[in-house]
């Protein structure tokens, strides 16, 4: 009898081992897929050329703990190798995964498969490319504030709360607008509301964890008082609030109204689901307590003809290349995560810490899209917490056999968890990240390029990358500083190449003001017998400098101009195009 009883015990115990593992390695199954030209190698060439020297002071500034830990990362066995660093970078994802399981199995006892499931849709729905430290590093320190944050409440231990405020004062400097995590300090006050707390002890509680958030962002400061000059740091911190002028989707008003116009969009599927709801409770109201397996029976068929409609009007997209595959299915999640943590508020015989973690989702869910400017892309790439969580409070809703009323609720939010889960593992086979989409093509090895060895792309963006890597070291290029415009800034990264200025000019928070002083310097160097820089431009802009080619749709005002200031130095220093192969065109002197 003893034997069998220990028998499932000993098994859950492999499944989870067994699940860990998956989670661990999951992340990584396209380390060798996919070369971006934007975000991807954009953030690797700032981790291979990091300091006030090569980078915007402001953006140093403002991810200088994630452009450090990439620096650190670059540093490691193969480190000069992109598929090694996507190796390195990869493993923020895994930790998120193991992390959020082993939270949702040691600590809130939920089931591993359901954890499993939760952490494995998660995982799927990863679109940033993993090169995004100053996200995925936000992410990890952001989660497991929210499970230390809920330990110290829950166990009314002291040091996991003031854990919890170091980490969250030490995500300021990955990324400075992750200022507004301070929010989560409202989960001591309404947890200590729901428990009947005294306002002594809530304030205790509130005072430790804004100990750990103070002596963390003071420590950080004080570090960069000492290595840069607190006037240097305070310079580059200061422009962030002058960018929003320009790059408005920056400013606390527009990641707000950003957010509020995704969910604004949501609203014809809302009207939708806010039907089928409807009619499944009204057919739950009648009757109370009688033909209970009828009812549910009619649920089922309201969601199956609501999940049906969803189907054939383009809920989802079929080409999984693309965010819609996925998008209005996970905003309708958030929103019926948000719903249903509600719910758990309202309902009297919730247990206190179930309510916590309803409260804890709802910060989450609000706290992750913002702080940058994706509106809700980010709070979809960030489900760790929020899946299992949701899960978790539907199954929670399941147990309750007498809660005739939310049949409908529960039948609805269960169909939408597995249509997401079934989306999200294709999805997540199938996207890889390049130029903000996904890649169509990464059949294409680009072998010859010592960067790149090792990784796949499409045939064009390897023979272009390749073309150009040639000419350079061909013609003795290689080696030299380089100014980049146009939707490349992965170059310097692929080709190492030191950026003499920002190596992405057209972004719109690189102003026009802070260019032209860079380029003003530059030129001083320069006529102070410094070396040349190579000068790399897109294609298209190229030609519209040369006046054979007509501004894009998607250029802005401030592009142009800074564009102007490009092309006065080309003319001042006599560059000239002397190679392109349709995708890059170089200048020299």
């Amino acid at each position: 009898m003893e034997m069998t009883d220990k028998r499932p015990v000993r098994l859950e115990k492999w499944i989870s081992a067994l699940f860990l593992v998956i989670l661990f390695c999951y992340p990584l199954r396209h380390l060798g897929r996919g070369v971006d030209l934007w975000d991807g190698g954009y953030n690797y060439a700032n981790f291979r050329y990091p300091g006030t020297e090569y980078m915007d002071s402001m953006w140093y500034f403002a991810t200088w703990t994630a452009n450090v830990t990439g620096s650190l990362l670059g540093k490691l066995p193969f480190g000069d190798r992109m598929i090694a660093m996507n190796l390195y970078t990869g493993l923020f994802v895994s930790l998120l995964a193991t992390a959020g399981f082993l939270f949702c199995t040691k600590v809130l006892k939920l089931s591993p498969w359901l954890a499993f499931l939760g952490e494995l849709t998660a995982c799927s729905l990863c679109w940033l490319p993993t090169a995004s430290l100053y996200n995925y590093v936000t992410f990890v320190l952001f989660t497991f504030g929210c499970i230390f944050l809920y330990l110290g409440l829950v166990r009314e231990r002291s040091g996991y709360l003031a854990a919890a405020g170091v980490l969250l004062g030490l995500n300021v400097g990955v990324r400075f607008s992750n200022l507004i995590q301070a929010a989560l300090i409202l989960a001591v006050w309404s947890y200590g509301g729901i428990k009947k707390k005294s306002l002594r002890e809530i304030c205790r509680q509130t005072l430790v964890c804004i100990a750990g958030y103070v002596g963390a962002l003071g420590a950080f400061l004080l570090l960069m008082a000492v290595r840069y000059g607190i006037s240097e740091y305070a310079a580059g911190i200061l422009r962030l609030f002058d960018m929003t002028d320009t790059a408005k989707e920056y400013s606390p008003l527009g990641m707000l109204t950003g957010v509020a116009a995704e969910y604004g969009k949501a609203s014809y599927w809302i009207k939708r689901f806010a039907l089928a709801l409807a009619a499944g409770t009204a057919v739950c109201a009648a009757a109370p307590g009688r033909a209970v397996k009828i009812k549910r029976f009619l649920c089922l068929g309201v969601t199956a003809v609501l999940f049906g409609w969803l189907l054939t009007h383009r809920f989802f997209y079929p080409d999984f290349h693309t965010y819609q595959a996925v998008y209005d299915p996970c905003v309708m999640l958030l929103l019926s995560a948000m719903a249903v943590s509600c719910l758990f508020l309202m309902k009297r015989n919730v247990p206190g810490e179930d309510k916590l973690l309803a409260v804890l989702e709802l910060l989450i869910i609000l706290l992750t899209s913002l702080g940058g400017n994706n509106a809700m892309f980010y709070c979809i790439n960030n489900l760790f917490l929020i899946l299992p969580l949701h899960i978790y409070m539907v199954w929670r809703l399941w147990r309750e056999h007498g809660a005739e009323r939310l049949l409908s609720v529960k039948t609805i939010s269960s169909a939408l968890v597995l249509l997401v889960c079934v989306l999200a593992v294709r999805f997540g086979n199938v996207f890889i990240y390049e130029e903000a989409g996904g890649a169509r093509q990464t059949d294409t090895a680009v072998a010859e390029i010592p960067v790149l060895r090792g990784m796949h792309t499409g045939g064009e963006k390897a023979e272009a990358l390749t073309g150009l890597y040639r000419y350079l070291r061909e013609s003795g290029l290689s080696g030299r500083t380089c100014i980049l415009y146009g939707q490349i800034p992965g170059v310097a990264y692929y080709l190492e190449l030191a950026p003499a200025l920002n190596i992405w000019s057209d972004l719109e928070s690189y102003t026009w003001e802070t260019m032209s002083g860079d380029l003003e310097a530059l030129s001083d160097r320069l006529a102070g017998g410094a070396e040349e820089p190579v000068v790399i431009l897109e294609r298209s802009w190229a030609e519209y400098l040369e006046g054979t080619g007509q501004p894009e749709a998607l250029w802005t005002e401030t592009a142009l101009k800074k564009a102007g200031l490009l092309q006065r130095f080309l003319e001042e220093f006599g560059y000239r195009r002397v190679y392109d192969n349709g995708k890059f065109a170089v200048y020299g002197s």
